[in-house]
């Protein structure tokens, strides 16, 4: 019998000291996640550029540039635990609060993280390879006066002979520009039918359409070619009630180094406007008190260089005013 009353004396007990016990629980907090879509265009100035106008009539970029534009803005607004407004609330109340899930990802295995998308793609480079560059390799003729044995003695004779040697630059660059003027001739005579050759059905236009990428080929090594690289970036921004004036830097675009948090470039900006602040109201720190946020409901501006890219509504707790209940 008495160990039966001790028995039951001590889960009372438990009993006591676990409706005694506290939970920890913490305020909502909005952040804003902005998901960016850029491009980072590079070109490659063309190997005969400097002939162009000499050659074809045209003027041509001499030098390599790289710029980046952006195509694609997304803001998301999400609620999570403001770790700087924390606050105990007794056991039993727990059915009164949201359990959330905040923490690092790790991948099962690496055959789960080849899978993935990585943020950051390769660099572009300079290739000529299939640019339709002609060789570098020549036969120069060269002629020269040598002494040369005849039956009557020796006599200066001019010799020709063949002499291997490289092309320069602009000999490369006239052969380029004259399969250019070649192909537009040919072109030419068989659009007007000024050709010996017959094309029927599909054959003319196919005809004419090799024509056309031989010469955009050879046109790249005077005027250059692009090619694009696409970015891909996400950046958080947090607001702060301490800040007096609520405008962010979202992200920054740079044209060598592509999108980053921060830094040189061109900078993005995200820009708070309340519309509503709602008033605290504070019943007191009893211990059976639960407190919680009141959002200001804001207006939300990405811009750059002074214009809005991106205008939205959303509720911003750190913002709004803090309030509190007694719970029963």
């Amino acid at each position: 019998m008495m160990k039966k009353l001790f028995t039951a004396a001590l889960g009372l007990l438990a009993g006591l000291v676990l409706q005694a016990q506290e939970s920890i629980y913490s305020l909502p907090s909005t952040t804003f996640v902005v998901e960016v879509d850029a491009v980072q265009e590079y070109f490659f100035a063309g190997p005969y550029a400097a002939f162009a106008p000499k050659m074809l009539g045209f003027s041509a970029p001499e030098k390599d540039a790289v710029s980046a534009r952006v195509t694609r803005v997304a803001l998301q607004p999400c609620v999570e635990a403001d770790p700087s407004a924390r606050y105990p609330v007794e056991a039993g109340l727990e059915y009164l609060l949201s359990l959330s899930a905040q923490g690092l990802v790790c991948f099962r295995d690496t055959l789960e993280a080849e899978a993935l998308r990585w943020r950051f793609s390769p660099l572009p480079s300079r290739n000529w390879s299939d640019k339709g560059l002609t060789g570098s390799d020549v036969l120069r003729t060269e002629t020269t006066v040598e002494m040369v044995q005849v039956d009557t003695g020796f006599v200066q004779m001019p010799v020709t002979r063949k002499v291997p040697g490289t092309k320069s630059l602009e000999e490369k660059a006239a052969e380029a520009a004259e399969i250019i003027l070649s192909v537009r001739q040919e072109r030419r005579n068989i659009a007007m039918g000024h050709t010996d050759a017959t094309f029927s059905g599909e054959a003319l236009p196919a005809a004419l359409e090799e024509l056309s990428r031989i010469e955009e080929e050879y046109l790249a090594l005077f005027r250059g070619y692009k090619v694009e690289r696409p970015l891909h970036g996400v950046f958080d921004v947090q607001p702060s009630a301490d800040e007096r004036v609520q405008r962010y830097v979202a992200f920054v675009l740079s044209d060598t180094d592509g999108l980053k948090a921060e830094g040189r470039g061109t900078p993005f900006y995200l820009e708070l406007e309340a519309e509503t602040r709602p008033e605290a109201v504070d019943v007191g720190g009893r211990r059976r008190t639960l407190r919680y946020r009141e959002p200001a409901i804001c207006t939300v501006r990405l811009t750059q260089d002074g214009r809005d890219l991106l205008v939205t509504r959303a509720p911003v707790y750190q913002l709004g005013a803090e309030c509190s209940y007694t719970v029963k």
